[in-house]
């Protein structure tokens, strides 16, 4: 698991939203991706692979638009909390882009066709999906905001804090959320991290922020530090619980 979280650690940094591709997976990578999507199910999200050349239409406004790959994962829930689905799918992303592919979390898309695609059953509710392919783009970073806005410290607080507190907080800056909002707040309680929504941002506020705990955990265990999520209302609680320095 070790090993897992460090290579997923990486792929934060090279992760973007990929919109334009210039190949699909082959047989032999789709079927190592069904394996992960499997493996990373769970907790009520189920992650499911689908194939359809227009499930990135209509566009409204140009939103969703996405052009070179007809391959998808989408997120589904039954009865999920929307924090877990987050977290699921964001693992599902990271480790699509350490095997080296695109991806892009997506909220407009062509349902219709991706519940047909993705067999959607009785009881289950279509989220969020992203494209899978090869990427067309260069890396391009986005921007972010400074961890100064998102915790409330100060830019001298901020380095004093310890070297695992520090990874964890500039590995959830990273994190990936509707329209770039990252609409969440970062609080240190001593030893815990706390993340709030500060948004419902269009209905994904939830998603946004279990996609941001997963990368707190990461920035965590690059800093030897492994912990426990719990849950406070709508807050999540990060708490360390082993350290291996």
């Amino acid at each position: 698991m070790a090993f897992t979280m460090e290579r997923w650690y990486s792929a934060t940094k090279e992760r973007f939203a990929v919109r334009s591709y210039k190949g699909e997976p082959s047989q032999g990578e789709l079927e190592a991706l069904e394996e992960q999507a499997k493996a990373l199910s769970g907790r009520g999200v189920r992650i499911a692979l689908g194939y359809d050349k227009h499930a990135f239409s209509p566009i409204i406004m140009g939103m969703g638009r996405v052009k070179g790959t007809g391959v998808f994962a989408a997120f589904i829930s039954e009865g999920a909390d929307m924090r877990s689905l987050g977290y699921l799918g964001e693992a599902f992303v990271l480790e699509c882009t350490a095997l080296g592919f695109g991806t892009c979390w997506l909220g407009i898309y062509n349902k219709k066709r991706v519940k047909n695609a993705a067999s959607l059953l009785d009881g289950e509710t279509l989220t969020c999906i992203t494209p899978i392919g090869i990427s067309k783009e260069s890396y391009t970073p986005r921007p972010r905001k400074p961890l100064s806005l998102l915790t409330g410290l100060s830019d001298d607080v901020l380095r004093e804090l310890p070297e695992w507190q520090k990874l964890a907080l500039n590995c959830g800056r990273r994190a990936p959320s509707a329209v770039n909002a990252q609409p969440w707040k970062y609080t240190v309680e001593g030893e815990q991290l706390r993340v709030s929504s500060t948004g419902s941002n269009y209905g994904y506020g939830l998603v946004d922020l279990g996609i941001t705990m997963l990368h707190i955990e990461l920035g965590a265990a690059h800093g030897g530090v492994a912990g426990e999520w719990s849950f406070e209302n709508d807050d999540a609680v990060f708490t360390p619980m082993s350290y291996n320095n």
